[in-house]
């Protein structure tokens, strides 16, 4: 399989956008959500703060890609005008910041849209919980893919007959525009894409991704490949950048996350749920993973 067949497997999933805006030097907090979010600026400056990674430039035409999970910020750099974090539901109030360009608040207002996004490959979610490192860019006017968000922009801002399969059908064409121009770039963190190409290997990473919780071995997912344990190892470490049953842990403690996020489900269930029979190890994986404990990462999530 090539890499152009694995782009063409892959379907795009959006959720409603919201329209944010930050007045005046403030920040928004936006928190650790169980799904990869989008963020598109459309005017204004500041920066993405994602962790405690160097943070990431925000002007018009910067879009940045969040990993499920990771906590992050939006700040505002503008220095006039009462700070007013405010993030609310897509409404006709873009229409009137997309037709009059700003004017007015330009300066002292970041304003992006922001949203849900979801990758799947032949069926199968999940592919978007593999980044481990935000997907910036910086796009200048005329770039492709501004030119597919801004009409996704003009779409949801205008709507009217068939805008919901237009702004669908943009979107998909923005994210495989920008994974392509990242994946030819050597993005570490679009690993999986080229390990995709590899059908014994995706079938490997299918059976993790469809039964986290199953009982998973090298040796059972060496089998799933049609390979030896030794031949198997080597090859998914070269092709995914990490062993199999180090990736199989990463994938167990992001749907463990997503079941916390997602359900009312007690922790002992979520944690049979996703591959670990004792709750205490459970625990220390997840500590490891997200620096709290279940408990508290629920608590966090429902301040939020």
């Amino acid at each position: 399989m090539t890499i152009d067949q694995v782009l063409e497997a892959l379907e795009v999933r959006i959720e409603p956008f919201a329209l944010c805006q930050i007045r005046g030097e403030s920040t928004l907090g936006l928190g650790r959500r169980p799904f990869a979010i989008l963020h598109y600026v459309l005017s204004g400056s500041g920066r993405m703060i994602v962790g405690e990674l160097p943070p990431i430039a925000a002007r018009p035409g910067s879009v940045v890609l969040v990993p499920a999970f990771m906590p992050h910020w939006l700040h505002g750099d503008g220095t006039r005008g009462r700070p007013l974090p405010d993030c609310r539901p897509l409404d006709l109030s873009l229409e009137h910041l997309i037709e009059g360009n700003g004017e007015g608040v330009r300066g002292r207002t970041l304003t992006a849209i922001c949203g849900e996004l979801a990758v799947s490959y032949r069926g199968t979610g999940g592919a978007l919980n593999l980044l481990k490192t935000p997907i910036a860019e910086c796009l200048a006017p005329g770039d492709r893919v501004r030119n597919a968000l801004d009409e996704f922009v003009y779409e949801l801002a205008h709507p009217t007959v068939g805008t919901q399969a237009l702004a669908r059908s943009l979107m998909g064409q923005a994210v495989i525009l920008l994974l392509r121009r990242r994946y030819l770039a050597g993005d570490p963190s679009l690993r999986w894409m080229e390990g995709a190409t590899d059908e014994s290997l995706w079938r490997a990473l299918q059976a993790m991704l469809d039964g986290p919780g199953e009982p998973h071995s090298v040796e059972r997912l060496a089998s799933t490949a049609s390979m030896s344990r030794s031949a198997f190892s080597k090859r998914f470490t070269q092709a995914y950048g990490t062993g199999p049953m180090e990736l199989l842990r990463t994938i167990r403690l992001q749907r463990a996350a997503e079941l916390l996020a997602r359900s009312d489900l007690p922790v002992k269930r979520i944690a049979d749920l996703v591959g670990y029979k004792s709750r205490t190890y459970f625990t220390r994986a997840f500590e490891a993973e997200y620096g709290v404990s279940p408990g508290q990462f629920k608590t966090s999530l429902l301040r939020k």
